[in-house]
């Protein structure tokens, strides 16, 4: 759960609804002769302009540093990561194994897809833990994991949970844990890719 200043997200709202009408009302009055029905226009016009401000700001302006973290408590985790797992299938005696992950974000969501040599795995559900009153930043996601059809026999569909740890807005590497619904657990270390 992200702990968000519902305060601070209503004065913002606000205040630019409020901005933004005093900006079309004084390009478009005149201060000596006000006309009521023009000012009842501007509400429309700057409802419109609001909704396009905000939907620039959910779908790509959240990520930007000047809203971390007074308006946006999540740090940008889309791209391209890199990893690996480390079982306790076999006990624990397996190499690890390689995966990359493939994760989509906006302000409202967070998708995870993750690739290794024989599965894929696509979030069913996520969210993040950021308490900085008790030192909490976490990605929790849970997920359905499909093997390739020709090792089914040994590694069967299964659900499964992960809990990454990462620190700060500008997040190069996560760490954490995964457990199944086949009653394995690990550990997963990922970096960031560097875009080429």
């Amino acid at each position: 759960m992200v702990k968000h200043n519902i305060r601070i997200f209503a004065l913002t709202i606000i205040g630019l609804v409020f901005a933004i009408y005093i900006v079309i009302f004084l390009i478009t009055q005149d201060l000596e002769s006000l006309d009521l029905n023009k000012a009842l226009t501007h509400i429309s016009t700057t409802i419109s302009i609001n909704i396009g401000i905000w939907t620039i700001f959910i779908f790509w302006a959240w990520k930007w540093r000047i809203f971390y973290p007074w308006l946006v408590q999540t740090p940008n985790l889309s791209g391209k990561w890199k990893g690996k797992i480390k079982s306790n299938w076999e006990g624990g005696t397996s190499k690890p194994i390689p995966m990359e992950i493939d994760i989509k974000q906006d302000f409202f969501n967070i998708i995870v897809k993750i690739k290794t040599e024989e599965s894929i795995s696509h979030s069913i559900s996520s969210s993040f833990n950021i308490d900085k009153d008790r030192g909490y930043q976490q990605l929790f996601y849970s997920y359905l994991n499909t093997p390739k059809a020709g090792i089914r026999d040994r590694s069967a569909i299964h659900y499964g949970s992960v809990l990454l740890n990462f620190d700060g807005f500008k997040v190069s590497k996560m760490s954490g844990e995964y457990w199944t619904s086949r009653e394995t657990t690990g550990e997963i270390e990922l970096k960031r890719k560097k875009n080429k």
